[in-house]
């Protein structure tokens, strides 16, 4: 019975290995830490999956995660610049750019529509750095679950073997499920599509989609009427019959394109958390099924 007694007291006495805390800016970010970190990590996001990408109003509470995390993931370029003031109010060394819990996702990544030239103002919300919506196309998922490994293994090297594993594992996902989506999509390839924002070049790319036509004349800037009979003018000579439109943007101008043209205004749940999206898996599904449902006349 002593013994017994010795052992539990040894078991009580010895804390649980306690998780690595991870922030990330987007909620698609802290579902790929959570496939790489499994139960080693405890992860929150910054930005809700309701919020506008590029309009994410700081707040204090952001701050107090922030300086409590070990590890922070950012999509980077100029994405999430709204989060280097939280950084810095944070006071918290370990996470800052250079240090070891800091992880830009989109350091490996293939960078398109960066601007070449003089970039100023009127030319709307332009991103210097090239577009930052890297993660609608899949195989960048895995370009940042990379980063997301190192970073981990960095502050948690105790269990790189198991990182590697789950990452590896999220890897053939990826693959497997691209091979599905291709094939979905197949059937509609140099089929035409009208954006509402810039925000899937990368996702068109793969899927060998073409942009027809943005609802923006510019990034960021309201279409006038004038803008709104051009894009209708466009859609009618092209045969396009697809809106797509993510799901914080406003209705108003996409509908008002789709009553002249007869074209589907396509809603995007293009954040985990959204519309019963509780993955960065289901998410994409939920992009590919909506386009080629949209496409097939569905």
């Amino acid at each position: 019975m002593k013994v017994w007694l010795i052992a539990l007291g040894i078991l009580v006495a010895v804390p649980a290995t306690a998780q690595v805390r991870v922030v990330t800016t987007f909620t698609d970010l802290a579902d790929i830490v959570k496939q790489i970190g499994g139960n080693r990590v405890q992860v929150s996001a910054l930005a809700r999956p309701q919020d506008d990408f590029h309009l994410v109003t700081p707040r204090p509470s952001m701050a107090l995660e922030l300086s409590r995390a070990k590890l922070f993931v950012r999509v980077g370029m100029d994405l999430d610049l709204w989060a280097d003031d939280l950084l810095a109010s944070a006071r918290n060394a370990n996470i800052l750019r250079g240090s070891s819990g800091y992880v830009d996702c989109s350091v490996r990544v293939k960078k398109l529509e960066v601007p070449t030239g003089r970039v100023d103002p009127s030319m709307g919300d332009i991103h210097v750095y090239g577009n930052p919506h890297y993660l609608f196309d899949p195989a960048n998922a895995k370009l940042a679950s990379r980063e997301i490994l190192e970073g981990l293994k960095r502050v948690d090297p105790a269990h790189s073997a198991e990182y590697e594993s789950r990452y590896e594992a999220f890897v053939r996902q990826v693959d497997e499920h691209l091979k599905r989506w291709q094939a979905t999509l197949a059937p509609y390839r140099g089929k035409p599509v009208v954006v509402y924002h810039k925000s899937l070049p990368y996702f068109l790319q793969r899927f060998g989609l073409q942009e027809l036509a943005t609802v923006e004349p510019k990034p960021g800037i309201p279409p006038s009427p004038g803008y709104l009979r051009e894009v209708i003018a466009r859609i009618k000579s092209a045969g396009c019959h697809v809106i797509l439109v993510e799901h914080f943007r406003p209705r108003r101008f996409a509908d008002a394109i789709a009553r002249e043209t007869g074209a589907k205004v396509v809603v995007l749940p293009a954040a985990v958390g959204v519309e019963g999206i509780t993955d960065y898996f289901s998410m994409i599904d939920a992009m590919v099924n909506r386009v080629a449902s949209a496409l097939a006349g569905r």
